[in-house]
């Protein structure tokens, strides 16, 4: 087994506490998140663009569909620059976070990635964390990835798999808000955002449940 370093850096959530209406919570950043400070900035975040537009979400689908730039593309690009309007709106209607805040690899691999450790996933500090960044105004939780389930509902989740893109159930909600001190109405099971692109027209509908909500208006018969 992989010995699991973590890089110095802090990536701390990203929203704005008096707007937005749903948490996202990922797993861990890695080496795109860490060195911009911002959660889902790589290629998560990418999936949840393309994922929310799919879905008609209208504050998304307002964004002209992009190709989501990488890593080492000119920092001036067109790209760049649609990218960060975009986080910018999306900081205004979700917050995003992680499991753990900083970005995990194995060990003698610097540019790896692999899933933090679940004693650390569950020890005090990150549960502290966890519950700073929870506001008054989610209403809603988005769980993406079996560390981000530890992190929030304290147990591990059996079968994964087959919890994707689902509701979290009463027992399972009562016991993520007495753990993170939250008032999440409802929570959903959304799995690892690398799939949700994969899972197109389940990945839609669930979105679609949260914008009912949540309160966000949807485009009919939107298109990606």
């Amino acid at each position: 087994m992989a010995i699991v370093e973590y890089d110095d850096r802090v990536v701390p959530s990203h929203g704005d506490a008096t707007g937005p209406v749903a948490l996202l919570v990922n797993e861990a950043p890695g080496p795109s998140e860490a060195s911009s400070g911002t959660p889902s900035f790589g290629q998560q975040g990418a999936n949840i663009f393309h994922s929310f537009r799919a879905a008609g979400i209208s504050w998304a689908y307002a964004h002209a569909r992009f190709v989501w730039p990488k890593n080492g593309e000119a920092s001036q690009s067109e790209r760049h620059a649609l990218k960060a309007a975009f986080l910018a709106d999306r900081a205004t209607y979700v917050t995003c976070t992680n499991a753990f805040a900083r970005w995990p690899h194995p060990q003698g691999n610097p540019v790896g990635f692999c899933a933090p450790l679940d004693s650390d996933v569950l020890s005090a500090d990150n549960l502290n964390r966890l519950k700073v960044e929870v506001a008054l105004t989610h209403k809603a939780i988005l769980v993406c990835g079996r560390s981000a389930y530890l992190a929030c509902v304290g147990a591990a989740l059996a079968a994964p798999a087959s919890r994707e893109l689902t509701l979290l159930n009463p027992e399972e909600l009562s016991a993520l808000n007495e753990r993170l001190g939250s008032s999440f109405t409802r929570g959903w099971y959304m799995g690892h955002t690398r799939r949700w692109l994969s899972h197109g027209t389940k990945t839609a509908k669930t979105l679609g449940e949260v914008a009912g909500h949540v309160g966000w208006n949807v485009v009919p018969h939107a298109t990606a």
